[in-house]
């Protein structure tokens, strides 16, 4: 029975010790460095305490297993300068969400959007100097494309393109809010996503997403009261959507999604069918534009990263 008991804690063990392995190493793909909070929370397990979780990761470094620095975990192939990097990163993060939210009080005057959340590095507070402000608008159901189409050309004309502190290419409207694609990069998006306005709103998308338990059980997703500004609609939003609201609006939300459609198909339809299905997502709730890819590469590197440390 005692040979038992022992055996089954030292499986146990070494699951912890895999599962550990295997969140430090997706995140060491971003040169992400972690905290032992940060283990515990990304941990795709929720059988396991905290301090157990802190226990074993110092257990993995001192069988070289894991680096350690400046309270962060890392894998002892990667860069040992990602402690300090991060720490750097996180500096310059602090800078641009407070850039953040100035552009949000200006993004929220237009009309037909509900909600302004962040997403990519800067929802993770960190940003290189290459970074951009990446937004994630909510809209109102059959404006989805109009609002679109008024922030690109505001981009286009006003700021000449830049995407620097106003780029918007993930645009969901209110009957959109549950995320079809589930999978450990996707799961980490959305739950790393943070609210700029309209708390609400960021509830009810992360109660339509749910199933990020699956993938991350142990995770708590606070709203940052700090970054937050005012919940209320401006007067300018509600005149302009009144007097908007007598063009015939769903049909041009229709023939804009349909021109999307098209100019993409164009652009990219070289690069094949399922290639262009992870690059956008056209449908009248979901606009999303990823001409880079990101999704496929970071889990096939990912696959890669876990196979090259005997894992599964």
């Amino acid at each position: 029975m005692l040979n038992q008991r022992s055996s089954s804690a030292d499986s146990f063990d070494q699951e912890l010790h895999n599962d550990i392995l295997k969140t430090v190493a997706y995140f060491d793909l971003f040169e992400y460095p972690l905290t032992t909070d940060q283990i515990y929370s990304f941990l795709p397990r929720n059988s396991v305490t905290a301090e157990r979780v802190a226990l074993a990761a110092q257990s993995l470094v001192s069988e070289d297993r894991l680096s350690h620095s400046d309270g962060f975990y890392f894998l002892p192939s990667g860069n040992s300068a990602m402690p300090r990097e991060r720490i750097e990163r996180e500096a310059r993060a602090r800078r641009m969400l407070s850039s953040a939210r100035v552009v949000s009080r200006f993004i929220k005057q237009f009309p037909f959007i509900r909600a302004i959340f962040l997403t990519g590095s800067l929802s993770k507070n960190v940003a290189e100097r290459s970074s951009d402000i990446d937004f994630m608008i909510i809209t109102v159901p059959g404006r989805l494309w109009i609002v679109r189409m008024m922030l690109t050309m505001f981009r286009k004309i006003f700021l000449f393109g830049s995407r620097k502190f106003f780029c918007t290419n993930y645009y969901v409207s209110e009957n959109g809010l549950t995320l079809d694609r589930r999978n450990t990069y996707t799961a980490v998006e959305v739950v790393t996503t943070k609210v700029i306005w309209n708390s609400e709103a960021f509830y009810e998308y992360q109660r339509h997403n749910l199933w990020t338990k699956q993938f991350l059980p142990n995770i708590s997703i606070p709203v940052d009261e700090q970054l937050l500004i005012s919940a209320s609609r401006s007067i300018l939003q509600r005149v302009l959507e009144f007097f908007l609201e007598f063009l015939p609006l769903h049909s041009i939300d229709e023939r804009l999604m349909e021109y999307h459609r098209t100019h993409w198909q164009k652009e990219f339809g070289h690069v094949g069918e399922e290639r262009m299905k992870s690059m956008f997502i056209i449908s009248p709730d979901i606009s999303a534009s990823w001409p880079e890819d990101r999704q496929v590469p970071v889990l096939s590197r990912f696959r890669k990263n876990i196979s090259q440390l005997g894992l599964r």
